[in-house]
């Protein structure tokens, strides 16, 4: 039997093949291992050929050949070719497998690799390319013939920037367990303040793709490597506040010798920026044309230190241009500068115009098509690059229908996969983290909504005082939330530039409750807030996801509960939490978080759960904060039976019972738990509204129901069915009111709107009847058939019609008798009846009735008789109407009544009359009483609308002097009420006729029209003369003065003033004059009470002044005015003054004085007193 040497035996001379592993690192796996078999099969061809006839010589000069002998030497052959296979496959990873020299190190470095893929393939399920728990293993891509770059692992990115961390330990650590294995990594890459430089970065080493930025800044590490990363897409770019430029690659402040991208080809987007780097070495040499894309992107190269650069070792001089470290492994690779230029500044895989790469290629290809690209412009999908991934539906030209592609894919950044990763959802061929407007998440896929989308909100960096209340109403949280200590206490918001910001005053924890409403939370949520009222997480009661979209930088923990002041959690509705770890720890107060069960509600396998340093439970305990009785061993959020993340029996409505009979208004559904009946349910046996037992409304055949349908009413909780005519009702009748239709298609009704019965739509209307719509603004009886028909009664005069009138277009058979064209009860006096056509036909026109057309048929007469032969007074005596006597019968006979007026050869007795003599004096008599009829109506209207002036003006007086038709003769003290003066523009007053003359003007009576009112009030104007002097001016105004300052309801009211070149006091109109002419003229009709009346309201008026300290000097009859005949007021203040508080008595200097009206002593000494 044959042995064959080990591949270690006979791999030790192979190196030639060992460097080809080298050179095709990085290309096409399909290629690679195509190009290498041919190799390896002519190689075995050519060595088998030239062996077998070496062999068959020396055999053949021997004569021993035979077949055993070479057989074991073909197995050999095999055995050979198969190790030559082994070995190139592993030189195209000479990194991967860790470390070890010779052949031993090289075969194991092959074994650990397919070992390791094998076992990460495994471990997260083989879900291939894009998923976040699938990676692909080497050996499986080489079965499918996948390309280098298909995607492993892929990592979510950070986005801190160039913020210092608290725990440099922790931040260390955070970044390796998030990029470890990461083939792609899915945002931003950002390595900062890592200043131990023994660190070890080799957690790097996988990553071939980032859709974001690299920063490095403030790395000490002497060598930092990133030996597969090939493209940097540059989505999203890293900007400084100073600068305007964006950038893919950023690197400042670091003391690293060497950055080392060897594998780097492409950056899609984005500048280059290396600033105050103290020792880097390498970067300036490369061509960095030949890696940045963008067309306004360039390289920056900023040293702004004192000390000269580092002097830096050459490039290894099999390098072509530039390198990024010593060694051959670190020359550039070129596909772009030294390219034809029929590659249109594309890539290209040689210099000659036929070798340009395809345009979906990024960084390099291979070959021209698109599988052989090193990386993809835009998606990737199963070793092929394009534009755009296989659409979700396909067009079927045939059926003219969309219909579902099984090639469909998603868009998951630059990959096309056949399901999202769970974190995101799916939304028109595409994982998004969020649904557009007018969408909403259902199970993973972004739906359009049903009426209003549930209100999304975004998130923010840190909660507080400021914005809390933008989330009242809230259902989704669009990013993170985070509860801090500042969210409570307050504090001052400072810019980026060091600027102060709004100060947030501090918040009671109980506005939280606005979150009440919020069923998921994309990213994570964070809560490092201590307050003594903030005791549970009680206001996310209904939170139901937390998708973890976005997860915390510490753990990547997607609830994270640190140094809170926190006693219980109650989120009784959360179900789960789709990615990131749960981080509990630190929490002096907290109890029950470990007894929950968190595999319950933790989806992801690839973060842990950290419970740590809470309150002891034993303490817990000793309170009595442990889980009801009522929940299983999964635990619970807090303490209560609603509070449980299982039941132990039965659960209903989110709270665990014993049973489900302990509970009202339920049913059992199945082992685990009892649901509520149907609303309409009273009692039940199952989730409908069939299963009611008894109902709380009406019953609707099987069904419980709030109210019947439109075509059943109520009958004792019952619902029946309504008559056939009806659509909708109350009862069983067919007409439309109480106990019948609500409406109906059409309806008879009555003369007066009333509804006589209802038809089915297709009937017709009976005879006597027309149809009609009924318009939809129809208010009044006819409403309920708005837009709807009637059946309306005819004409009485109708026997068929199609409208409503007696005329022939819409009554086609009359009832009684037709007259021309339309129908009548009876035939008119000068028509006659003709009974078998039911017509009516008129009579001659002489005839007044008649039984036929002609003359001779005649009744009566309207003109004149003529009778033939015979006696005139025998009735059976023949006769003809005339409108005048023929000349063989010229004389007219009047006497007789019963004949009537009649024509006769002989003229009557006593008459001198003849035919010609007419009836004018009828005419002119009835001209004449029309025409004193109008004259009289003329009079009527005009004595009328005098009158309806006068009492219009009396009327707005009475108004605007607020008094009252009737005064007794002891009025009452009521206090009048207060009115300000008001000063007028002369336009707004209208002066008439005057109205008297007075000491210093003369009194008009006109109309005031204020401005921007509609209204005209009639007013007395009273005048200064122009004549008067300045002394009388300042005697009008203090007589204004006085009227101004007082109030009373008799003295005359001082409406406004006109302070014009001719000053104007303006006061109520008294339409009946003075009191004094007012006697004179009415002397016969005025008694004693109207004596008393006007005396009384005089007293009451001189009773005020002399409250208000003020001495009339000149009441007279002529200074009292009348208003009504119940009503009088006091005017002329001309002569009035008003006392000094010190002083009882007023003495005169001068002036004019009423001689008639004083004391003697007043007139004598022009002392006046109260």
């Amino acid at each position: 039997m044959f042995v064959g040497p080990t591949c270690e035996g006979v791999l030790l001379d192979l190196l030639p093949l060992r460097v080809l592993g080298e050179i095709t690192f990085g290309l096409h796996v399909f290629v690679e291992v195509l190009v290498v078999r041919f190799l390896v099969l002519v190689v075995i061809g050519w060595l088998l050929i030239v062996i077998v006839v070496v062999v068959v010589v020396v055999e053949h000069k021997m004569q021993v050949f035979t077949l055993e002998r070479l057989t074991p030497l073909l197995l050999l052959l095999l055995h050979f070719s198969g190790c030559v296979v082994e070995t190139a496959l592993a030189a195209r990873n000479p990194r991967q497998g860790g470390g070890g020299g010779g052949k031993n190190g090289r075969a194991e470095r092959y074994r650990g690799s397919q070992q390791a893929a094998r076992k990460r393939h495994n471990s997260m399920g083989g879900n291939g390319v894009g998923g976040v728990n699938g990676a692909t293993a080497l050996a499986q891509n080489h079965e499918n013939n996948h390309t280098e770059f298909v995607k492993g692992k892929i990592c979510i990115g950070t986005k801190s920037r160039l913020s210092v961390p608290s725990n440099r330990e922790h931040h260390y650590r955070n970044l390796r367990d998030r990029y470890n294995n990461c083939t792609y990594v899915d945002g931003n890459l950002e390595l900062t303040w890592l200043q131990e430089p023994d660190m070890d970065l080799s957690f790097l080493e996988n990553i071939r793709e980032v859709t974001g930025y690299i920063l490095i800044s403030h790395v000490d590490i002497q060598t930092v490597v990133f030996p597969r990363l090939q493209i940097i897409r540059g989505r999203t770019l890293f900007n400084l506040n100073v600068q305007d430029q964006q950038y893919a690659l950023f690197t400042a402040y670091s003391k690293m010798f060497t950055l080392e991208m060897p594998a780097l080809r492409d950056i899609l987007q984005g500048s280059v920026g290396f600033f105050n780097n103290f020792n880097l070495c390498h970067i300036k040499l490369i061509e960095w044309k030949e890696i940045i894309s963008g067309p306004d992107d360039r390289f920056t190269y900023v040293y702004n230190f004192t000390p000269p650069e580092r002097q830096c070792p050459k490039c290894h001089e099999s390098c072509e241009r530039g390198c990024w470290g010593e060694g051959p492994n670190n020359c550039q690779k070129f596909s772009k500068i030294n390219c034809s230029p029929q590659c249109a500044q594309g890539r290209c895989f040689g210099s000659r115009p036929r070798e340009c790469c395809h345009l979906f290629c990024a960084g390099g290809c291979t070959g021209p098509t698109q599988r052989e690209c090193i990386a993809c412009k835009n998606f990737y999908d199963d070793g092929v690059c394009k534009e755009e991934c296989p659409p979700m539906q396909k067009y079927n030209p045939t059926n003219y229908l969309w219909e579902v592609n099984p090639e469909g894919k998603y868009a998951y950044g630059a990959t096309c996969v056949k399901e999202c990763p769970e974190h995101l959802l799916k939304d028109n061929g595409a994982c998004v983290r969020s649904c557009p407007a007018e969408k909403m998440a259902r199970d993973g896929e972004c739906v359009p909504c049903n009426g209003p989308c549930p209100k999304t909100c975004p998130g923010t960096p840190a909660l507080h005082s400021g914005n809390i209340d933008t989330y009242k109403g809230c259902t989704v949280i669009e990013g993170s939330v985070r509860v801090l200590d500042q969210t409570f206490f307050g504090y001052q918001h400072i810019y980026s530039n060091n600027s102060f910001g709004p100060r947030f005053i501090a918040m009671h924890p109980d506005r939280l409750e606005v979150f009440s409403t919020v069923k998921e939370i994309t990213g994570y949520l964070d809560i490092e807030g201590a307050h003594p009222a903030f005791k549970n997480l009680s206001y996310f009661r209904n939170l139901e996801v937390i998708h973890g979209r976005q997860l915390m930088e510490s753990y990547f923990a997607s609830l994270s509960i640190v140094r809170s002041s926190l006693e219980s959690l109650e989120l009784r509705s959360l179900k789960r939490i789709n990615s990131g770890a749960v981080v509990i720890q630190q929490n002096d107060n907290i109890c029950f978080v470990s007894d929950i069960d968190w595999q319950k509600v933790q989806k992801s396998v690839d973060h842990g759960v950290v419970i740590a340093r809470n309150r002891n439970e034993t303490e817990c305990k000793s309170e009595g904060l442990v889980c009801s009785d009522q929940c299983n061993k999964s635990g619970c959020w807090g303490k209560g039976p609603d509070q449980c993340l299982e039941c132990k029996n039965f659960a209903f409505n989110g709270t665990c019972i014993a049973d489900c009979h302990n509970i009202t208004n339920a049913y059992q559904f199945d082992n685990k738990t009892c649901k509520e009946c149907h609303p309409e349910c009273r009692t039940c046996s199952g989730p409908g509204a069939d299963h009611c037992e008894e109902c709380v409304h009406v019953r609707d055949e099987k069904r419980c129901v709030t109210v019947c349908p439109d075509n059943k009413y109520s009958d004792y909780g019952i619902c029946r069915t309504c008559h056939e005519t009806c659509e909708g009702c109350t009862g069983p009748k067919d007409t439309i009111g109480p106990g019948g239709c609500k409406t109906c298609n059409l309806a008879i009704i009555n003369s007066d709107t009333t509804v006589e019965r209802c038809l089915l739509k297709n009937d017709k209307c009976p005879d006597g009847y027309y149809w009609e719509y009924v318009n939809p603004q129809e208010q009044g009886n006819l409403k309920p058939l708005a837009g709807k028909a009637i059946c309306r009664k005819c004409h009485p005069r109708c026997e068929l019609c199609n409208g409503y009138g007696f005329h022939e277009q819409v009554c086609s058979k009359c009832a009684g008798y037709k007259r021309g064209e339309q129908c009548e009860d009876e035939c008119p006096p000068d028509h006659y009846a003709d009974e078998t056509r039911r017509e009516c036909f008129e009579c001659h026109p002489e005839c007044k009735g008649c039984t036929g057309p002609s003359a001779e048929d005649c009744i009566a007469c309207r003109s004149f008789k003529v009778f033939g032969f015979g006696d005139p007074n025998d009735n059976t005596t023949i006769f003809n109407c005339t409108s005048k006597c023929p000349t063989e019968y010229p004389y007219v006979i009047y006497q007789s009544t019963d004949i009537g007026t009649y024509c006769s050869e002989v003229p009557g007795k006593g008459t001198k009359l003849t035919a010609g003599v007419d009836s004018y004096i009828f005419i002119i008599v009835a001209f004449i009483v029309f025409v004193v009829m109008f004259c009289m109506c003329i009079v009527c209207y005009v004595c009328r609308q005098r009158t309806k002036a006068e009492k219009e003006a009396v009327k707005m007086t009475r108004v605007l002097s607020g008094c009252e038709d009737a005064e007794p003769l002891r009025p009452s003290n009521i206090s009048p009420n207060l009115s300000k003066l008001r000063i007028v523009k002369d336009a707004e007053l209208r002066k008439g006729g005057v109205l008297g003359m007075g000491a210093f003007g003369r009194v008009f009576k006109g109309v005031w029209v204020p401005e921007g009112e509609n209204v005209k009030i009639p007013v007395a104007i009273k005048e200064l003369l122009k004549a008067s002097g300045a002394e009388s001016s300042e005697e009008f105004l203090r007589e204004a003065y006085i009227m101004a300052s007082v109030e009373h309801p008799n003295l005359l009211k001082l409406l406004a003033v006109c302070m014009t070149s001719q000053m104007m006091l303006i006061t109520q109109l008294m339409p009946l004059g003075c009191l004094l002419d007012y006697v004179r003229n009415n002397r016969d009709k005025i008694g004693s009470k109207a004596l008393l009346n006007w005396s009384t309201q005089i007293a009451k008026g001189m009773s005020y002044l002399e409250e208000k300290r003020l001495v009339h000097r000149d009441l007279a009859a002529r200074n009292v005015l009348v208003q009504t005949p119940s009503i009088v007021k006091i005017t002329d203040f001309g002569l009035a003054k008003l006392l000094s508080s010190d002083s009882n008595e007023y003495k005169a200097a001068g002036g004019k004085m009423p001689i008639k009206w004083l004391a003697l002593e007043g007139i004598r000494h022009r002392v006046f007193t109260r």
